[in-house]
């Protein structure tokens, strides 16, 4: 059971938070330079999606058992690009239409994907042999920064 709860525990937080965000306020961004931080993050989002392959795309942060390993693309830099994109997304959101509790639930999101990442990557170390070296040369978030 305890194996199991986590990575739904996640899931539930990451899209609770992310429903919340997205029904409280309008889902695009009224001014242009914080509609172009949300359009950035939409297209991080699919262009990892993309670089990941469908068939290794999953919600859980655990991998697939015939997944396959990926470095390549977006993934050459960052290990988590679809978290960071989501977190563009709704940063700008946030800063366009704020509220305490609209910014409350961003931290939560932003807590919540970092306990997620850490999960999911104690299980890419388990599942792939070579990720343990491509954390040595990859950021989580953003180059040079995190």
């Amino acid at each position: 059971m305890k194996k199991r709860f986590w990575p739904y525990f996640f899931v539930f937080i990451q899209f609770s938070s992310l429903t919340f965000l997205f029904a409280s306020a309008p889902a695009i961004a009224k001014s242009t330079h914080w509609m172009l931080v949300e359009a950035v993050g939409f297209f991080l989002g699919i262009l990892a999606i993309l670089n990941m392959g469908i068939g290794n795309f999953r919600i859980t942060p655990v991998p697939k058992a015939n997944s396959k390993f990926v470095a390549t693309g977006i993934y050459e830099w960052v290990r988590h690009p679809m978290y960071f994109a989501q977190l563009l997304v709704v940063a700008a959101l946030v800063i366009e239409y704020f509220t305490v509790i609209r910014l409350i639930v961003l931290g939560i999101l932003l807590i919540n994907l970092f306990f997620k990442l850490r999960f999911e990557e104690k299980k890419l170390i388990l599942h792939f042999s070579e990720y343990k070296e491509y954390m040595t040369k990859s950021w989580r978030f953003l180059p040079y920064i995190f």
